[in-house]
């Protein structure tokens, strides 16, 4: 499992798979980075480098666990946060073929490796041998698009939607301590001598 690095670890991670990928199988005549980004660093970018850009723009808690309250591991612990993350991967160049040619590699690298293992991310992201993460497609529509752009502000570029699912993030225990005792109670078969005493 995973520590609170995870996210930006596994973001960072799918961008080293895809740049590594692209030196072995580049684009003629197309040089490319990939790189993970935040909101704030949209406004910098204008198509000038050729560049994908991996942003976090959602974050979801898994649908099937969401609802249940958090359960023990075998070992005592507790169970991981289990979340889904949304990301919006962009092309940006400065032609028609760049682009498509560019968003078509990269569809083609996602769907040939969807899932990466700890090998893939950072040391910091705390991931154990046996996580993996798998990247889905995910269908944004055209008013999805638009209402993401809005915010993003650049002018609209040709962009992928990709989950993560079931991303585990370790919580960590809490030290055991005695339970706060907040109010005594007091029986006695008769309710007035009990009375007659607290006053």
């Amino acid at each position: 499992m995973a520590t609170a690095s995870a996210i930006h670890a596994i973001t960072s991670g799918i961008a080293q798979v895809l740049s590594r990928a692209y030196q072995l199988r580049p684009l003629a005549g197309v040089t490319c980075k990939f790189e993970p980004l935040g909101i704030s660093d949209f406004k910098k970018l204008d198509g000038s480098d050729p560049k994908v850009s991996i942003v976090l723009y959602r974050i979801s808690h898994n649908e099937h666990l969401r609802n249940r309250p958090p359960p023990m591991l075998p070992t005592g612990k507790p169970c991981p946060l289990t979340v889904n993350l949304h990301m919006l991967i962009t092309v940006w160049a400065d032609s028609a073929l760049k682009e498509q040619s560019l968003i078509a590699w990269t569809l083609r690298e996602l769907h040939m490796r969807p899932v990466m293992d700890k090998s893939m991310f950072a040391d910091v992201g705390g991931f154990g041998v046996n996580d993996l993460v798998t990247m889905f497609p995910e269908e944004l529509t055209l008013d999805d698009l638009s209402k993401l752009w809005q915010v993003l502000v650049p002018p609209l570029r040709p962009s992928l939607g990709y989950v993560a699912r079931n991303v585990m993030i370790d919580i960590e225990s809490q030290p055991d301590a005695e339970r706060v005792v907040a109010t005594r109670f007091a029986l006695d078969d008769d309710v007035a001598e009990v009375a007659e005493g607290a006053q």
